[in-house]
């Protein structure tokens, strides 16, 4: 098996070396690499001098006593330390005994999923009635689409009448 996982990382390697040093048109392949890479670490760089300074707001608003920045929807700098506090919980609770590792372990996915989704429990709360919600206008719109709206709307509702005695169901 060791040896099979070698002679095909091997003939990876030489296909990926051959590749890059075609003599026609290797040298464009190795400068569409070399700008790929220089542009993924621009884009890094970026990204990482944006959290820098929203942490560094975050961190001032936080010491100011504006406790605002904790709830709510989370700023990019709040998002990446609570999803790198909790994958650190998850991990921590992986050299821990039970129960104490499967609390923690579920904490810290907890908050790394809060992090990654930015939604809180309110969210995931209103969630069920606001894809009912979104089915019912959907089908509402089909059915008033194919021509039958006020049957699809009326469906399952009682029909108004001036003598409540003699409402159809």
């Amino acid at each position: 098996m060791d040896r099979a996982c070698a002679l095909l990382a091997g003939a990876g390697l030489g296909a990926g070396l051959m590749y890059l040093l075609d003599p026609q048109m290797g040298r464009r392949r190795r400068a569409l690499t070399r700008d790929k890479a220089v542009h993924l670490a621009h884009e890094a760089q970026d990204a990482a001098s944006v959290v820098a300074r929203d942490v560094s707001n975050w961190t001032q608003g936080l010491a100011a006593g504006d406790f605002s920045a904790l709830a709510g929807v989370r700023s990019p700098a709040g998002r990446t330390l609570m999803a790198m506090a909790g994958g650190g919980l998850f991990l921590y609770s992986l050299t821990q005994d039970a129960p104490l590792s499967c609390v923690m372990g579920t904490v810290g996915l907890g908050l790394a999923a809060e992090a990654i989704t930015n939604a809180g429990l309110d969210d995931l709360r209103r969630a069920p009635r606001q894809v009912a919600d979104t089915a019912r206008d959907v089908a509402g719109r089909a059915a008033d689409r194919f021509g039958m709206g006020e049957a699809a709307h009326g469906r399952g509702q009682r029909q108004q009448t001036a003598d409540p005695a003699r409402a159809v169901a």
